[in-house]
């Protein structure tokens, strides 16, 4: 009887030891919030084509949009990198034809106690509008934004309609052509 006791205490300090690790350890690895200090690294990008040009640009893009960001919605890696998706409300339509909530990626996004920015551009914001341009990625249904110029902050309702008046320049736009880029 004495070994069944101490065999108990035993399973039952092992419990306890193993529950207070896991209450300690467990949200930082299921539950996504970033760390509280990360390790900014920036990654340099390399682009097919001359993504200053706006027409370039939404030549190259599937849709232009305006959309508000209503929550992060993951993070994943396809080729190592991390990528975080995000809901976006959109707004306004300057290309394609999106309405309601649509899922936008960016490059970029936490791995481990780093925070991975391309180029430097910043991870979107909860409840900020934006101009985003994006080209979708029908494997995993979401949009991919260009990084730094695809991405810009709408300031007020004025910034809005003149950012949405300069991307409607696609009416001259520059179509994409892979064998041109090279």
């Amino acid at each position: 009887m004495g070994y069944s006791k101490r065999r108990w205490s035993f399973v039952i300090g092992s419990i306890i030891i193993a529950s207070i690790a896991l209450a300690i350890v467990a949200p930082n690895y299921f539950i996504n919030n970033p760390p509280e200090n990360p390790v900014i690294r920036t990654i340099a990008s390399s682009n097919a084509f001359d993504v200053t040009d706006t027409r370039r640009l939404v030549g190259w893009a599937d849709n232009v949009f305006v959309g508000k960001v209503l929550k992060q919605d993951g993070t994943k890696s396809l080729d190592g990198t991390p990528e975080t998706q995000f809901k976006v409300e959109v707004s306004d339509n300057v290309k394609g034809k999106f309405n309601g909530t649509v899922i936008v990626n960016q490059q970029g996004g936490f791995k481990r106690n780093e925070l991975i920015l391309i180029e430097n551009d910043q991870l979107l914001h909860e409840g900020q509008s934006y101009l985003f341009v994006t080209k979708h990625l029908k494997e995993e249904n979401w949009n991919t934004l260009v990084p730094v110029y695809g991405d810009i902050l709408i300031a007020n309702e004025e910034a809005k309609i003149e950012l949405i008046e300069k991307f409607t320049t696609y009416k001259n736009e520059i179509p994409f052509n892979m064998r041109a880029s090279h």
